[in-house]
């Protein structure tokens, strides 16, 4: 066998090197950039590790503490839920975390009996007993009652069992739009219409959509049936029986998602994002004020071949600059919703509600009139899973109510806290759905929450970015925005 020619030698070590390196043409770890601590960041975080395994380094900025919306208030030393306070039985990669972090989960975490209130009088309340509540149902709502389960099932929560094959799958897409197409060209239908027009339209009575529906939009997202119909449909099936959350409390949720992802937290205020090499791939520098510094003598840099923002790019929501663009990256154009939670300790006022006695009250309560200056009023549960000594109830509105307004509910408490946040979008009866990619290697996770907000809407959200930039960074191109037909991939529960 004739010994190989140095010409040849090289070559083979050449094209080895080619083969087994980075299509950006460099051995070195890629650096990625995170803004945003909450669900979404720390999914993302999770999800890329899953992707590049060790050949990636992470790091995480959060100005205050690692799980964003989904921290918990704290009264006479048990803790509840005050953002994210529920999750779907159908919400897989909800499941399948709590599961990989040894995290427990409450199947009942708001028992008790539901009632609707129109401001002056309860309009319907559930009973104790399965019979009569269907019997109550059956008798205000007619067929609505139990078309609207059905619907749900076969219009989301189906399709979505089909989200779950594709992205398992690794298919990616880059806007909105397209994720939701894959998922069924029905969810961008959706999203052109009222939820109001939308159930009309599926047949559904006034009286249901005035009532159910409407009433369900408030407690969920503090607006009404006038909200586009992809939010309002996904926001229904938050009303199914089957609701969980973790026990000791959500936030645990992204906090050990950060943890598995052995990402570095960087405690600060992002403050810009620069792009500082137009290569390919590009490079950005990501500035911030380190700590609870205000001093812009502090500001900090460091460098990332990927940025995500996984904090929301909506009107007035973030202060973040984009500097040295060519093209002006810009805010998803709506604003965002005030959500204000009081927590009161106290006994509730029966008669204001039209009962006598306490053990006659409904636990949780929908509202449906906007003039009421509450959205919902609910007894609520440690997240322990244990008995608290006093009773709270939680208030949800969408203003700071004064201390007559709560007294008319809780006359007298022994202790209330309140907390206000901007919860989730403004959102309108038709909606134009933002793109993932803000520029080359750079994404917003959150332009999914123009679609819906939720917990699992973020992990989706962050699985679909991941694998954005795992293969872009890779030069695998062929699984981003493919055209996906029904017969892709069996339908599977599991991820």
């Amino acid at each position: 066998m004739r010994t190989l020619t140095v010409f040849a030698q090289l070559c083979i070590i050449l094209c080895l090197s080619i083969s087994t390196s980075h299509v950006n043409g460099s051995d070195e770890k890629p650096r990625v950039g995170i803004v945003g601590a909450g669900i979404s960041g720390a999914s993302a975080a999770y999800f890329l590790r899953e992707l590049f395994g060790d050949d990636v380094e992470i790091d995480i900025f959060e100005k205050q503490h690692v799980g964003g919306r989904l921290a918990p208030i704290t009264i006479s030393g048990h803790n509840y839920n005050a953002g994210g306070t529920i999750i779907h039985p159908a919400n897989l990669y909800m499941i399948n975390f709590t599961d990989i972090l040894g995290l427990t989960r409450d199947t009942n975490p708001e028992p008790g009996r539901l009632g609707i209130f129109d401001g002056e009088e309860i309009v319907f309340s559930t009973s104790d007993y399965s019979a009569l509540t269907i019997a109550k149902l059956m008798w205000r709502y007619g067929m609505d009652a139990y078309n609207i389960k059905t619907w749900v099932q076969e219009k989301i929560l189906k399709p979505l069992t089909r989200l779950y094959e594709f992205q398992k799958e690794g298919h990616a897409f880059s806007t909105v739009e397209d994720l939701l197409n894959a998922i069924d060209p029905s969810f961008v239908e959706f999203s052109k219409k009222s939820v109001k027009d939308l159930f009309k339209g599926e047949g559904f009575s006034d009286r249901f959509i005035d009532e159910f529906v409407t009433g369900a939009m408030r407690i969920n997202y503090g607006q009404t049936s006038s909200i586009h119909g992809l939010v309002g449909a996904v926001s229904m099936a938050g009303v199914e029986p089957g609701l969980w959350n973790v026990v000791g409390g959500n936030h645990q949720v992204p906090q050990g998602l950060v943890k598995k992802s052995g990402a570095k937290i960087v405690r600060g205020k992002v403050t810009a994002v620069s792009l500082t090499s137009e290569g390919s791939p590009p490079v950005y520098q990501i500035d911030y004020l380190p700590g609870r510094s205000t001093n812009e003598d502090d500001m900090n840099s460091k460098e990332y071949d990927i940025v995500i923002i996984a904090t929301p790019l909506y009107n007035d929501m973030s202060d973040i600059k984009f500097e040295d663009f060519q093209t002006s990256i810009k805010q998803v154009p709506e604003d965002f919703h005030l959500t204000v939670a009081s927590f009161i300790e106290g006994e509730p006022n029966t008669t204001y509600f039209g009962v006598d006695s306490v053990d006659s009250l409904p636990n949780a309560f929908f509202t449906t009139n906007e003039s009421t200056f509450f959205n919902s009023f609910t007894k609520q549960k440690p997240v322990s899973g244990e008995t608290a000594e006093k009773t709270v109830y939680r208030v949800f509105s969408n203003k700071v109510p004064n201390v007559n307004e709560l007294k008319q509910l809780v006359p007298e408490w022994s202790d209330i806290r309140v907390v206000n946040w901007m919860a989730y979008p403004e959102y309108p009866s038709s909606v134009q759905l933002p793109s993932f990619t803000l520029h080359e290697q750079m994404y917003h996770i959150n332009a999914i929450e123009l679609a819906a907000s939720a917990m699992e809407m973020s992990a989706i959200g962050a699985k679909n970015v991941a694998l954005l930039a795992y293969y872009r960074y890779t030069g695998q191109y062929d699984k981003i925005d493919e055209i996906l037909t029904k017969s892709d991939g069996a339908q599977k529960s599991e991820l």
